[in-house]
């Protein structure tokens, strides 16, 4: 069952990477195209996805949700405060610091966690990548927000900028669409067949467009210039806060499934967007784009060992075969799967 797992879920997304790396590399895509890619997921494709999982999840089955959401952010919040102290103690600045242990910390979960969670576990996937995605939203504020407490003028109102990303955030296509399902669910109300349809395929696009542009994207360049942080957020990112991950699900008690998810969240690359915020702001950026690729690389690797040993741990919760198509057997079938 791992095998299956690796071959037919693992490495088609990362072949996904592969490709895009490749067709930049032919010059057929350059970088700026990227962009609009993964525009297009998370202002298209990830909110339908968001609008059809949480509109057949009956609000009573939320429960474990919640649970996973604040146990994967106190496992984020963790392995952020580690690797902070641990920058400190090596003399990196506060803000570049901060910056470092974002990318310790914050998981790639919309390009790479949430795809995979939901080949793997269907619909519940779905609602955890999302919640997930949620986390790395709430890191990404938290970034900025330090980015404006460190760079604020006097005569500039702290809790005004905070307020204004948080509308910010608010007005985003994937909050809207978290309301739109949740209120559908809340009311009962069942989505047309043709509209539950159409979302879904468009949700069934995040994978090999937000995957294909991740490898148009990637820079190779930076890896000898940064050995040194590179080394240290794979540490953090892909050893240590897996780990952290299993043991704090362990403890704190959660269901077969919650834990899946929250390992396999903590088990993936540095997030791309965390590379967008670094760049918007001018911190640390090099050494991010360095992080970010050198971890989606090594990310198979640790991947596949992770999966492994969860699928020995819990095979209940592994029923590939009957989740793989979950696209195509969702709540309203496509017509002629």
């Amino acid at each position: 069952m791992s095998s299956d797992v690796i071959f037919n879920v693992v490495l088609p997304i990362f072949l996904f990477v592969v490709a895009g790396y490749l067709f930049r590399i032919v010059g057929k895509f350059d970088r700026s195209e990227s962009g609009n890619l993964i525009g297009y997921a998370m202002k298209v494709a990830i909110p339908s996805m968001i609008i059809v999982a949480l509109a057949n999840e009956p609000v009573a089955d939320y429960v474990p949700y919640v649970k996973f959401f604040f146990t994967f952010l106190v496992i984020t919040t963790i392995i952020f405060l580690a690797a902070l102290a641990c920058a400190k103690i090596f003399g990196m600045p506060w803000l570049e610091g901060a910056y470092f242990s974002a990318t310790c910390s914050l998981s790639n979960t919309c390009m790479i966690a949430l795809p995979i969670l939901v080949m793997l576990l269907g619909r519940p996937g779905a609602v955890y990548g999302i919640l997930g995605v949620v986390n790395l939203i709430i890191g990404l504020q938290v970034m900025s927000f330090i980015y404006d407490f460190h760079h604020g003028a006097a005569d500039q109102s702290l809790t005004k900028n905070v307020l204004k990303s948080i509308w910010s955030a608010a007005r985003q296509p994937y909050f809207v669409a978290m309301i739109i399902g949740v209120v559908i669910s809340i009311t009962g109300w069942k989505l047309p067949g043709t509209i539950d349809t159409t979302l879904n395929l468009f949700g069934a696009t995040v994978a090999p467009v937000a995957l294909f542009a991740v490898g148009i994207d990637l820079d190779f360049s930076v890896f000898r210039k940064h050995v040194v942080p590179v080394l240290g957020a794979t540490v953090f990112k892909l050893i240590l806060m897996p780990i952290l991950a299993w043991f704090g699900c362990q403890w704190i008690g959660l269901d077969p499934t919650a834990t899946v998810a929250v390992v396999l969240c903590s088990s993936v690359a540095a997030a791309k967007c965390q590379y967008g915020v670094a760049k918007q702001k001018n911190v640390y950026v090099e050494p991010t784009a360095a992080i970010v690729a050198c971890t989606t690389v090594l990310s198979i690797i640790t991947l596949a060992i992770v999966i492994i040993q969860l699928n020995e741990m819990h095979p209940e919760v592994f029923q590939m075969e009957k989740t793989f198509h979950h696209f195509h057997h969702g709540h309203h079938a496509v017509p002629g799967s």
